[in-house]
């Protein structure tokens, strides 16, 4: 079998234009006849954007810029626009921004269809003012109310700046970082903003670059402060002073020469102790004599229980367990005069030393808090550290004759009488005993009157029997002289004196209040000790 291929005879060349058509129909419009047609679109614009000093590189002087845009009259004040000021009053219609270093103005508001070509009136610039980035000055009034401070500035790119200070003193914005010291009026804002060099390459042209501004965070990115540059003639501020009249003495009741021009002490210092208290109220579901009722909370501090119109319960008729948070009833309660439902007035806290204090309020403690405070019910306050405090006797001495003078050693001769306190020593209890002069003056040669300094006569006794007044409020002896103490020789007239000292510390209450209407008829307070005990395990 024979196989033979194709051969080719000749070659031809051939061009040919191919196009290509989409696989969709085409739609032509056309017009058979002449003439001429016309349309319009309206386009609402935002803003208005002019360039005052296109052409020039110069700065633009604040409150300098005035200009007319139809009918409407423009002017600048710091960095904002205004139109159609009256000049009675001086008040105008914000309008827009003006950027004073590069001469751009954009108006927001504005009378429209008018004619939208701007005529300018007024403009100053300069080329020898060099713009700041840094403004500090102090106030030339102080105190300065905390949270008052405002302080305005045009900024040359940004427009107008308003900066305010927060409770702390601190103003911070995504273009100014500063603080100011209420107490010296001292005001220290810096101008930059944080930029991300990957972003802004050009950054490393500007004159002020220098590579030991650029900084790092903890993902390695390279961020750089760049200034924002304002016009120093434009910064303005407004601020709330104090001023004090003088404290009057006589009025006080003290001298005022130690305390502070505006009259407040500071209760918080560092390394004092601290206190936080939360005081809550818990109705209890019934009130039967001998149950036992669980709180809201554990490990309170106080707890007493009052009837709904506040009236307390009698303390015997009731326990409580500090430790859990338990209420029981004794088991011969009733209600009588109570109103019913009864409610547990109560309150936990946690004492620690202070380590820190800021002007804005906050205090920090060294240790940790073991409760829950909410804000609503719960207080700070700084406390008064008193120290191991226990009750006793001192200054124990016989006279012969009582001459009402209350002087803590004897007078007059010597007598034989005496009682011996070495073997039965007075017996004062830190429930009983208060801080008093005692004086147990003898009608005969038994018999003698019980007498405070302050109390006055508050019985009588005699050497048959031990001597032990009850205090009311505690229901416990002011003190215990024992029937085997006296010795002999007592007649009318002689006198032992002594003094007790009680588990109490002695502390002054001011009470402060501003000038105002009254809105309420009655107020109350109520002081209590804080104490620690030691307990057997």
């Amino acid at each position: 079998m024979e196989f033979k291929f194709p051969q080719s005879s000749e070659v031809v060349r051939a061009e040919h234009t191919l196009k290509a058509f989409n696989a969709t129909t085409i739609q032509v419009k056309y017009r058979d006849e002449s003439g001429s047609g016309s349309s319009s679109t309206t386009v609402t614009a935002d803003k208005l954007k002019f360039d005052l000093t296109q052409g020039f590189d110069e700065q633009i002087l604040s409150s300098s810029v005035r200009f007319k845009l139809g009918a409407d009259t423009f002017v600048d004040r710091a960095g904002l626009l205004y139109r159609n000021v009256d000049t009675a009053t001086g008040s105008g219609t914000q309008s827009g921004v003006i950027q004073y270093g590069t001469g751009v103005i954009e108006l927001e508001s504005w009378t429209p269809d008018v004619d939208n070509q701007l005529t300018l009136q007024s403009l100053t610039t300069t080329t020898d003012m060099l713009p700041i980035n840094h403004v500090s000055f102090r106030t030339p009034t102080i105190p300065i109310r905390p949270g008052s401070l405002t302080v305005v500035v045009a900024s040359l790119e940004f427009g107008q700046l308003t900066l305010t200070a927060n409770q702390a003193g601190v103003i911070e914005t995504d273009e100014a970082h500063g603080s100011i010291n209420y107490e010296t009026g001292f005001v220290d804002i810096y101008f930059y903003k944080k930029t991300k060099k990957s972003d802004h390459p050009e950054i490393v042209d500007e004159d002020w670059y220098d590579p030991l501004l650029d900084y790092t965070d903890t993902g390695n990115t390279v961020w750089v402060n760049a200034p924002v540059w304002i016009d120093a003639t434009s910064v303005r501020y407004n601020a709330v002073a104090y001023t004090y009249i003088p404290l009057d003495s006589e009025i006080l009741g003290l001298s005022a020469t130690r305390l502070p021009p505006d009259g407040r002490v500071p209760i918080f210092r560092v390394g004092d102790i601290g206190v936080i208290a939360s005081s809550k109220l818990q109705q209890l579901p019934s009130h039967v004599a001998g149950q036992t009722y669980d709180l809201a909370d554990q490990r309170i501090s106080w707890c007493e229980l009052e009837d709904s119109n506040g009236v307390k319960v009698p303390y015997d008729m009731y326990t409580v367990n500090y430790d859990y948070g338990k209420v029981t009833l004794s088991g011969d309660f009733a209600l009588n005069s109570l109103v019913a439902p009864i409610s547990a007035a109560y309150r936990y806290q946690d004492m620690g030393l202070i380590n820190d204090v800021q002007i804005s309020g906050q205090i920090t403690l060294t240790k940790p808090v073991s409760h829950n405070y909410d804000a609503d019910n719960s207080i700070v306050g700084s406390a008064l550290v008193i120290g191991d405090m226990f009750s006793r006797y001192t200054s124990r001495f016989v006279q012969g004759t009582w001459s009402n003078v209350w002087a803590d050693t004897p007078s007059g001769a010597t007598i034989s009488a005496n009682y011996n306190d070495a073997l039965y020593p007075i017996e004062v209890t830190n429930k009983g005993a208060i801080q008093e002069r005692w004086a147990l003056v003898f009608t005969d040669n038994d018999n003698f009157r019980i007498i405070g300094e302050v109390s006055g006569q508050i019985g009588t006794g005699n050497k048959s029997d031990d001597c032990a007044p009850i205090n009311p409020i505690t229901s416990a002896p002011y003190f215990k002289v024992k029937k085997e103490g006296w010795g002999t020789g007592w007649v009318s007239g002689n006198v032992l004196r002594f003094n007790t000292i009680a588990a109490m510390y002695p502390i002054w209450c001011i009470r402060t209040v501003k000038q105002s209407e009254p809105t309420t008829l009655s107020d109350n307070f109520q002081i209590m000790y804080r104490g620690d005990i030691d307990r057997d395990v």
